[in-house]
């Protein structure tokens, strides 16, 4: 079982790239948390967890299901615009959720399952299908 460390992610949109680090939140059994911290304000913080469940044992097909969800908040932009010049509290105006499930088969082999992670990182990270409908909400032609 992997220990809960800190986990960098990359923001590549800026020039040079921008590196988050995700602070361990909590682990309780087979889930674990993360935050962001480097905005300042807690519901602003970006979250990230992973979690794997065993297969049940009533089930015909036997499966760990991983889940790795990343959240990130914008909060609302406010300015001291009420009578008394005091600025409203920070609240969330949107997330930007990203949630990558895998199923794993309890007769599957180590190398399979990597095989699987490698082909879902390249589809989420390289290809050019994804991106102009991520970026840009297109659809396809």
């Amino acid at each position: 079982m992997p220990e809960q460390a800190a986990i960098v992610l990359v923001d590549t949109t800026p020039t040079p790239d921008v590196n988050y680090t995700f602070g361990p939140v909590k682990q309780s059994g087979d889930e674990a948390s993360w935050a962001e911290r480097s905005g300042g304000i807690p519901i602003g913080y970006g979250q990230l967890s992973i979690s794997i469940r065993p297969p049940s044992a009533k089930s015909l097909e036997k499966y760990y299901l991983v889940t790795a969800r990343v959240t990130i908040p914008t909060l609302e932009v406010t300015s001291p615009s009420t009578m008394t010049g005091i600025q409203p509290a920070p609240t969330v105006a949107y997330k930007h959720i990203a949630e990558v499930k895998f199923w794993l088969s309890d007769r599957g082999t180590s190398d399979e399952r990597l095989k699987l992670r490698d082909f879902a990182s390249y589809l989420v990270g390289d290809t050019a299908q994804l991106q102009p409908i991520l970026q840009n909400l297109e659809g396809f032609n």
